[in-house]
């Protein structure tokens, strides 16, 4: 893992920055594939519609796998949403 020099915990140590799960080789292939589904769904069945879909799913996985929930919340805590928007809207 690297360091994420941006963020601090607030004894002043860097935070560790959660792995690059966006663009690693083996992740690539479901996550393009999982937003195409998503923008077509949007374009077929509009925004409301999507945003149902993705809510329901995350919760039906839920269900089945409840330590997922905490895993990725834990990760989520790792990871700064408005900088991955902003990359990407570069």
């Amino acid at each position: 893992m690297t360091f994420n020099e941006d963020s601090h915990k607030s004894g002043g140590e860097p935070m560790k920055r959660a792995p690059d799960i966006f663009s690693s080789p083996d992740n690539i292939i479901a996550i393009y594939t999982v937003l195409s589904v998503l923008l077509k769904m949007r374009s077929v069945l509009g925004l409301e519609a999507m945003i149902d879909y993705i809510e329901k799913y995350l919760r039906s996985i839920e269900v089945y796998n409840p330590e997922m929930r905490q895993a990725v919340n834990s990760a989520l805590k790792l990871i700064n949403v408005k900088k991955i928007y902003d990359d990407a809207m570069r």
